[in-house]
């Protein structure tokens, strides 16, 4: 009989490493194998924290095709779908069997330089901005048609799950997951004579090609932050995004309801 393998991750805060050993021992109670180290032989990866965790925990292991569910121990907790008291409810649930797969499909960016081509992944967002506190220009272009020049502190171009993170901060819209759409949305656009661009989000069907350019050749020192993750890159020259068909898989106890999470962490 194969083992049942569970991994637990965790980020370092008492609190969440309290609960992931409570969490641990419960499993352990229904014939479970736990490991706080990724194991890929495991049927579920739970994250113990907040979305910061959620998304690490499933970044840091390349994406990979078993489910994710997470226990929230942060603030927001838009990802996590449980609290800490809903442990037992969940373990004992789950081995019966009673819990339904939500597929998100993540956002890929190709990202040139004169020097190198990076392929990039992500759950929530891709932003681009200046690595000095300065202000870009940028090229929008769909489908090889130019849309616009942002000028202002950068773009965010996101999914409909990331719609409600970075975006929505940025006033961008909030988009429902299974239209599989991206977003573009300015940073702090400058809105003036000399600079005109939409000062709100532009919401595109999944198999649309975004390409951003610098207004000039190329940006010296180019930020790209993928789920919160930053990296520099130098001499950037061209950023391509399109709904990649990776997916992840989400596990829920029920059906998700979108507008509740909504209403419950937003209103």
């Amino acid at each position: 009989m194969s083992k049942k393998i569970i991994n637990i991750m965790k980020n370092t805060k008492e609190y969440s490493l309290e609960i992931a050993e409570n969490l641990k021992n419960e499993l352990n109670k229904y014939g479970y194998e736990t490991t706080y180290e990724f194991n890929p032989e495991a049927e579920l990866c739970i994250s113990v924290g907040g979305d910061g965790s959620f998304l690490k925990s499933v970044r840091d292991n390349n994406f990979p095709q078993m489910p994710f569910i997470g226990v929230n121990t942060g603030t927001l907790g838009f990802y996590p779908e449980l609290s800490p008291e809903d442990i037992e409810f969940f373990v004992r649930e789950y081995s019966r069997g009673n819990f339904s797969l939500n597929k998100l499909n993540l956002l890929k960016g190709e990202i040139h330089s004169e020097d190198s081509t990076k392929e990039m992944y992500a759950i929530n967002d891709i932003s681009i901005k200046n690595e000095i506190c300065k202000a870009i220009h940028l090229d929008v272009f769909i489908d090889d048609n130019h849309l616009q020049t942002i000028s202002g502190d950068g773009v965010i171009i996101s999914t409909p799950m990331g719609s409600s993170a970075y975006n929505y901060s940025a006033g961008g819209s909030l988009v429902y997951p299974s239209l599989n759409t991206m977003q573009i949305t300015p940073i702090s656009p400058l809105i003036s004579n000399a600079y005109r661009c939409l000062s709100s989000g532009v919401i595109v069907p999944p198999k649309t090609k975004i390409v951003i350019k610098p207004e000039l050749n190329y940006m010296s020192s180019a930020v790209l932050c993928v789920d919160g993750e930053s990296c520099v890159m130098n001499k950037l020259t061209k950023c391509q995004f399109f709904i990649s068909d990776k997916t992840i898989s989400i596990l829920s106890l029920g059906t998700f309801n979108y507008w509740k999470v909504i209403k419950e962490k937003f209103l």
